[in-house]
């Protein structure tokens, strides 16, 4: 049985639980993977070989020389391996894939010894890296949920492949006070995390992200512990509980993993960062709660709570339509603020700003008015100043005045109308929105070719007090939006992905389907395999071929018969099964 039909056979078995952690931890993408045949190739290559070796550790590079040598190995050492697919059972126990073992031997680990430099570790001050752990694991969950804001109330475009434009990262990077670098970090965290999903080549927000906004800090560090936990997986969970605090996380990771390359791209470097941005380790240097962190021990509240910043609740508003918390706020009161205010910098003291654009999207969550201006005097403790009462009014006023409509036309996706004559000519006539190629066939409409959401934010993007309502007239919330749209991509995740697999490998063993037939050839033909083929010879019986093929064209397939020693050319159309040998 060759080596892709045996990994094959373990792939069909696998749960789907299983197969997804294999898929993330070998980083597959299935997205495009037709069968598992497809699969077993993508897994089979050396470039994947080539891209898990760093993420060996010593005792499963020791394990898989003894296997290469035939040399007996336990079922325990083995069970890592095999649920990677690096090695497979045979009668005799295991094999490892001949592809790893060359990639290995490339990388000279079958002919040096793989020594363990004792590096000297710089003992540093436990209660300097927890607090500075504390406050990166502070910024760091308020990156995210001003990551899920942004997406709330701007249209940020694909850029690449699952990239930001340097425009959003910017936003993001002045609104935090840090680098671009840091701001286009965080998009990539959130989108490991899954805050944020791709749809129609936009970035948009998921269910997860909304539950983000309704959690407090311990439960928003427990969601980051098992994102790092999974990253981690059972078995280097199990080894790191060891680590005593102030231990050097990298220097570990180096010891334990020889042939790791500490890039920002490999597992071994998405360890590091991860444990550094959820502030398990300050500077590579593990915190007092590391260890309760990964054994899920009920001290890592208590632990964490002292070094994290103090919330208070109380805010200050200025005349200049500015709000100051002068400390981090409670995450209820938090989220509550930042819909009706958007931000100017957020840090340990954060600066929110009121406009007519941010209280138009306060209303259009379902906040009222009054419920606004009862917030902010409860949190400020004072009257409300003159200039904020202008600006309520002035919104009451305004708002649902520029109203934006999904319309079922061949050549026309979106509506704008307003009574505002004026305010239509405005918009018609403003160079920002010239891409829009707005048309106007009444003097109280606006139609556009754009879908509109896209027009939705154009116009927000440009001062617009715009709203949105569905074909009822109701109001649609930017958040309901949201979780109506990732609800539909989740459906179509990876779960999806790997019943269409499933689904297409039943349709190819099932056989007489030219096509399926087709790509059993070609990839045995590509991986210099043997197929066993069931086919209606003329007498009207079926017999079975083990052919090593060499070609298929005009609906025939030629290949050596194995046993025969000849060469054997069959159609297509008598072909009833075919599977790799």
């Amino acid at each position: 049985m060759s080596e892709l039909r045996h990994l094959v056979e373990a792939l069909r078995g696998l749960s789907d639980a299983a197969l997804r952690s294999l898929v993330a931890t070998r980083l597959i993408s299935v997205s495009t993977v037709e069968d598992f045949y497809a699969l077993a190739e993508s897994l089979n290559h050396p470039k994947s070989f080539a891209a898990q070796i760093g993420s060996l550790s010593k005792k499963q590079l020791d394990t898989i020389a003894q296997i290469s040598k035939g040399e007996k190995v336990s079922a325990a050492n083995a069970a890592g391996l095999l649920e990677l697919q690096l090695i497979y059972r045979v009668d005799s126990g295991f094999k490892v894939f001949e592809n790893l073992l060359d990639q290995l031997k490339q990388h000279k680990t079958f002919t040096r010894a793989l020594t363990v430099i004792n590096l000297d570790e710089v003992h540093a001050n436990q209660s300097e890296i927890d607090r500075d752990a504390g406050l990166v694991a502070f910024e760091t969950m308020q990156a995210l949920t001003e990551i899920i804001f942004d997406l709330e109330k701007h249209l940020i475009r694909e850029v690449g492949k699952s990239g930001v434009g340097l425009p959003d990262v910017k936003r993001l990077g002045a609104a935090l006070a840090k680098p671009n670098d840091f701001a286009k970090r965080m998009f990539s965290l959130a989108s490991r995390l899954g805050l944020m999903t791709i749809e129609n080549s936009r970035h948009r927000l998921t269910p997860p992200a909304v539950q983000w906004l309704s959690m407090d800090q311990q439960e928003r560090i427990s969601l980051l512990v098992e994102n790092f936990k999974a990253l981690l997986g059972s078995e280097l969970c199990s080894n790191l509980n060891g680590l005593t605090p102030g231990s050097s996380l990298k220097n570990w990771l180096t010891a334990h993993f020889p042939l790791a390359e500490n890039t920002s791209s490999s597992r071994i470097g998405q360890i590091l960062d991860f444990a550094e941005s959820f502030g398990l380790t300050f500077d590579h240097f593990t915190t007092s709660w590391f260890t309760d962190a990964l054994a899920n021990r009920k001290s890592l509240a208590s632990h964490l709570q002292k070094h994290l910043p103090t919330v208070q609740k109380r805010i200050i508003l200025q005349a200049d339509l500015s709000i100051i918390a002068p400390g981090p706020l409670p995450t209820k009161l938090e989220v509550s603020l930042r819909r009706f205010a958007t931000t100017e910098t957020i840090s340990l003291a954060s600066t929110y700003r009121l406009s007519a654009l941010s209280i138009c999207h306060g209303l259009e969550t379902g906040l009222k008015i009054d419920e606004i201006r009862d917030f902010l005097k409860t949190t400020s403790a004072a009257k409300l100043p003159q200039p904020v009462e202008y600006l309520l009014n002035e919104v009451t006023a305004r708002f649902g005045r520029l109203v934006v409509t999904e319309v079922a036309d061949n050549t026309e996706r979106s509506l704008i109308t307003s009574p505002d004559n004026l305010l239509l000519t405005e918009i018609g006539n403003d160079p920002r929105l010239r891409a829009f190629s707005l048309s106007r066939p009444s003097p109280e409409q606006l139609t556009c070719r754009f879908e509109s959401s896209v027009v939705y934010f154009g116009l927000r993007e440009c001062g617009y007090l715009a709203i949105r309502r569905d074909q009822s007239g109701a109001v649609i919330s930017p958040v309901e939006a949201a979780e109506a749209v990732a609800g539909k991509t989740a459906a179509s995740s990876l779960d999806s992905d790997l019943a269409r697999i499933r689904a297409a490998d039943a349709a190819m063993s099932a056989g007489g389907n030219d096509e399926a037939i087709t790509r059993q050839v070609q990839l045995a033909i590509r991986n210099k395999a043997r197929l066993l083929i069931t086919a209606t010879i003329a007498d009207g019986s079926s017999a079975t071929f083990d052919l090593m093929p060499n070609g298929i064209a005009n609906g025939r397939l030629r290949g050596l018969d194995r046993k025969a020693q000849i060469e054997r050319t069959l159609p297509l159309s008598t072909i009833t099964a075919i599977t790799l040998a």
